[in-house]
């Protein structure tokens, strides 16, 4: 009060000079405040990498070109964590649980078996699969139309297209008639995946062999294996594990002298004979589409998954030709590529 009442007292120009100075340090503190503040939190979007950083490279670049077509662009306007699993499916389920923690706004996971985790880990965080098998009959979505709940995405029905390599395997010269089938016991689809291999075998006249691998180590063992079995081609059915593996499934087979069916992209230019399967590196770009919309607002439930639309069959001749196997000229006429 006395500061006041000497204000008021004091010589014009005093006050004006004690009037300025009020005003700018009143100018000065919420100005100075709004600096100090920190800038606010980019929301999280964190990726569960079933591989390592090598391999998911091409991957994580396709699904950050579809953020920045979208606007989003990493360090701007979200973070994007990228969690890497190694290959080994026990570390995927700690990876997801660790990321459902530190509550991100979108878990984004891909394969089936990580989509089956992502929905026992958590019903509140938004779950973007980038690509998985049947999303529906695995119980992950209610429907592929309005999935509901948390999780949405994108399907490859990797598990229905797994009959159809069968379908190009017996189409070889020569033709197989003992194929072996590779399966993960704890794949969510892989029940699935052997009734539609077993009905196409017994319309083709094949006799499908059972071979089952749920880790690295598994893999090998079933790898060693392959030799008893006598089969004439290797069939690789659906789960993340043998994308990681493909190189150590492929050399060994090879090795047998045993042909190579596989589903993921890049595994013809490894040796095997034949890849058919969806764009799976164009669904991780799709995925960026349902992540915006999350970051936006829209819940998961109410977006619909998308199936596939285009598949891609690539045929490796050079290495066919190693085996002794020849292409039908009808098949190198449908591929999309061939590798001589």
């Amino acid at each position: 009060m006395w500061g006041i009442f000497g204000l008021c007292m004091a010589p014009i120009s005093r006050r004006r000079g004690l009037i300025l100075g009020l005003l700018t340090l009143a100018l000065w503190i919420p100005v100075h405040a709004y600096a100090q503040a920190p800038a606010p939190a980019r929301p999280r979007v964190v990726f569960i990498a079933t591989g390592d950083e090598a391999f998911f490279q091409p991957l994580k670049a396709r699904f950050l070109q579809g953020m920045r077509d979208l606007g989003q662009v990493d360090g701007a306007t979200f973070q994007l964590e990228i969690r890497y699993a190694q290959g080994e499916p026990a570390r995927s389920v700690t990876l997801i649980q660790e990321a459902v923690a530190s509550r991100p706004a979108v878990l984004v996971v891909s394969g089936l078996t990580n989509a089956r985790r992502a929905r026992e880990a958590t019903t509140t965080v938004p779950v973007v699969v980038a690509t998985g098998s049947d999303l529906v009959d695995a119980g992950i979505v209610a429907s592929f139309a309005r999935p509901g709940g948390n999780i949405t995405g994108i399907t490859d029905l990797a598990d229905e297209v797994a009959a159809k390599r069968l379908e190009l395997l017996s189409e070889l010269t020569p033709r197989p008639t003992r194929v072996a089938l590779l399966n993960n016991p704890d794949f969510p689809g892989t029940a699935k995946v052997e009734r539609r291999v077993r009905a196409a075998a017994d319309r083709l006249g094949i006799t499908v062999l059972l071979l089952y691998a749920k880790d690295r180590a598994s893999v090998t063992a079933a790898l060693e294996s392959l030799a008893k079995l006598r089969a004439s081609a290797l069939l690789v059915g659906g789960d993340a594990l043998f994308n990681v593996s493909a190189l150590q499934i492929i050399q060994r087979a090879t090795a047998l002298r045993i042909p190579v069916a596989h589903y993921w992209p890049g595994t013809a230019e490894m040796g095997a004979v034949l890849t058919h399967g969806a764009d799976f590196p164009r669904n991780f770009e799709r995925s960026a589409f349902y992540v915006d919309r999350i970051l936006k607002g829209t819940k998961p439930g109410d977006l619909p998954v998308e199936q596939p639309t285009r598949y891609e069959l690539v045929l490796n001749r050079k290495a066919a030709t190693a085996l002794g196997i020849t292409f039908p000229r009808e098949m190198l006429l449908r591929a999309d590529r061939v590798i001589e």
